[in-house]
């Protein structure tokens, strides 16, 4: 009998912590993430710092596309200067040890510059699809410079309505997380949990589709584009004539003039002994290859960004995950210092100009700005 009261009491007992809510309180472990926030915080302010830096010293990154990037660099390096404050967060184990008001400030800048992330990757997918499958007239009248603006205050605008709005109904707050102990969403607030997941539902699901379905149209046009080729068989395009033709970048939306050549289908099969057409042609296969490997690089900042912010998503659907949650969101923050090394490694402009940057050698940089141009030539 009393071995069997003992089995029930510590029943009790068990069924009673677990009904008690999840705090993060353990000192060494809140002391662990926040020596790894303060990495983010010096590795993505220098990372994404040297990104803005580069696009401003040379002229040749200055393409539309890098605009996309420049953007995303902005967002990783203002999530990376909001990361400290939530290492201060972490280490007050005898409370906030700032004012709240910056705390909560912190939390709707973090979690708009994370949207910001998410939407222009969006808007990259969008902008690379377009590019790819879409005849140059088609491409030019589309994503003209305007275009390419209001695509980026539409960036900012979305996610930061979807962060501020809520609170202003009474549906959650920004502030010190009492439960986790980091600046985000309070979650003393009665709605908090519904907060949570409008920001998780808005920011994450929708881009995620935009963005797989975007590069899922690309992969299947690149598929039958080469299905198309391989079928015709190898056909060597030989230069018949020296005229001059103005090449263009994806950075040529309204400045450089269209090539003067006759307009060639994308799914033309009849060869032509026209030299015009023979060099157009060739301009337009060595673009449509360097676009692809264009692609392919961002396609790797989707996948690690995706990567980063599945596992944070998933635990907040969950309620029995939230030991999870402080290293997941972890993984989320970590993201904003991983997009310069991609570049470093898979883009080889980004690499020569963040090479020339970091060893002073402003002289050696491709296509300097004036400003670089001025500097070095005073400095002689």
């Amino acid at each position: 009998m009393d071995a069997e009261t003992n089995s029930s009491d510590s029943f009790v007992i068990d069924d009673s912590e677990e009904d008690t809510p999840f705090i993060f309180s353990d000192t060494r472990q809140r002391a662990i993430v926040a020596s790894v926030f303060l990495f983010i915080a010096v590795s993505g302010t220098i990372g994404n710092s040297l990104v803005i830096l580069s696009v401003l010293v040379s002229r040749k990154l200055r393409t539309t596309t890098n605009a996309f990037v420049v953007n995303l660099a902005v967002a990783d390096l203002l999530t990376s200067l909001c990361v400290p404050w939530n290492a201060v967060a972490l280490l007050g184990f005898n409370g906030l040890p700032i004012p709240e008001i910056i705390c909560s400030i912190a939390a709707g800048v973090l979690f708009t510059c994370i949207g910001c992330s998410l939407y222009t990757l969006t808007s990259i997918a969008i902008y690379r699809v377009v590019l790819i499958t879409r005849p140059f007239q088609v491409y030019r009248k589309e994503l003209n410079r305007k275009v390419i603006a209001i695509f980026i205050i539409l960036i900012w605008i979305i996610p930061c309505c979807v962060v501020i709005t809520p609170p202003f109904f009474n549906i959650g707050e920004l502030g010190y997380n009492t439960k986790y102990f980091t600046c985000s969403g309070k979650s003393s607030h009665h709605n908090s949990n519904t907060y949570d997941l409008i920001v998780a539902t808005a920011l994450y699901p929708i881009p995620l589709i935009t963005i797989i379905g975007c590069y899922s149209a690309i992969y299947i046009y690149l598929r039958r584009h080469l299905k198309t080729m391989h079928n015709l068989g190898a056909r060597k395009i030989q230069m018949k004539t020296n005229h001059h033709l103005e090449s263009f970048d994806d950075s040529s939306v309204g400045n450089a003039s269209p090539v003067p050549v006759s307009t060639i289908s994308a799914n033309s099969n009849i060869p032509s002994d026209n030299p015009r057409l023979t060099i157009h042609e060739e301009n337009r296969s060595q673009l449509s290859r360097r676009q692809i490997e264009i692609t392919k690089n961002l396609f790797y900042v989707v996948c690690a960004f995706i990567i980063c912010l599945t596992p944070y998503s998933v635990c907040l659907v969950y309620d029995d995950s939230d030991p999870a949650i402080p290293y997941t969101g972890t993984f989320v923050l970590f993201n904003s210092c991983i997009n310069p090394i991609i570049y470093a490694t898979k883009h080889p402009s980004f690499k020569s100009v963040f090479k020339y940057i970091l060893l002073c050698q402003w002289k050696n940089i491709p296509e300097p700005a004036s400003f670089v141009r001025f500097f070095t030539s005073r400095t002689k």
